[in-house]
Parts: C-alpha cells; structure tokens; sequence
C-alpha cells in the first residue's frame, strides 16, 4: 500500500528516512529513478542511508510501476520517492495512478523560481505538474509531516 508518493530531489535522506517515519511507518522505500536504477555504487549509497528494518527497492520507473499494479507491495507500506514531476508523470503515464502527490524537495537552482518556502519550480517542471493537475492529482507541499500543509493545484495552474 502506497502510504506516501514523495518528489523529492535529494531522494533519500534524513527527512524522508526520519522525518516521515512518524507519519507513515513504512515497510520499504522504493526509489524510482532510471539513473540511479543503472547505477550500483549509488544504489548501495541510497540503501546504506536507510535503516535495516525499513526494505530499500530501487527501480526504474517502468519497473516500478509495473511491480506495484502486480500487487508486489501491497502487504507493504510504501513510501514511493521521484526525482522530480517528469518522473511522477511518467509514472501516471505507466499505469500508476494516484490521487495525491507530496512535493517535498525542490530545492533553488538555476532557472526555477520560489513558489513557497523553500520550494522552487521551473515552468517547465511547473507545466508538468499542470499536467498531474489535469489527471485529479492533488499536488501537497509539505517538506515534513508537521508542516502545514498547503494544497498547489491553484498555485500551479
């Protein structure tokens, strides 16, 4: 069971692996990222950041999606982590459909400008999420559980 679907662009760390812990008491972490799925030094770096009681998957998208639509997970609870909204997308795109999407780490760079907080988003990432808009996904941004929560449909469209 999907408990939390989570952008985030450092993936896995002490927010996601602590600071959510509280709220979802996940089972596994599943890391959806082509990239970092082809890669084993940095699998193993994303694994060894979270503890041994919590089961790390890491996947690309395609195979995630595949993977939680054949029920894989489903006497987990999940936390599912992105990169970013083109690969939210391209896994709505794949047949997994959500209803809810937290957008928890989208850190200052070149080209994306501040929404809230320490939130920042390009208008290409901007007409991405418009496109999750458009599928019913409620886009939350909260970078901890504690936070409040504030719902971006509007801010985006």
């Amino acid at each position: 069971m999907l408990v939390l679907i989570r952008i985030d662009d450092r993936l896995i760390h002490a927010q996601v692996v602590i600071g959510w812990y509280e709220e979802c008491r996940p089972d596994r972490i599943i890391l959806a990222d082509d990239k970092v799925g082809d890669n084993e030094w940095e699998k193993k770096l994303y694994i060894s950041a979270v503890p041994s009681d919590i089961k790390v998957s890491v996947l690309s998208l395609r195979e995630t999606a595949d993977r939680i639509n054949q029920g894989v997970y489903n006497k987990d609870r999940v936390i599912l982590l992105v990169r970013g909204p083109e690969q939210a997308l391209q896994l709505y795109e794949n047949g997994l459909e959500f209803d809810e999407l937290n957008i928890g780490g989208m850190h200052y760079r070149e080209g994306r400008k501040k929404v809230i907080g320490e939130l920042y988003i390009s208008e290409d990432e901007k007409s991405v999420l418009r496109e999750l808009v458009k599928k019913s996904v409620i886009l939350e941004a909260r970078a901890l559980p504690g936070d409040e929560k504030v719902i971006m449909n509007s801010k985006i469209v």
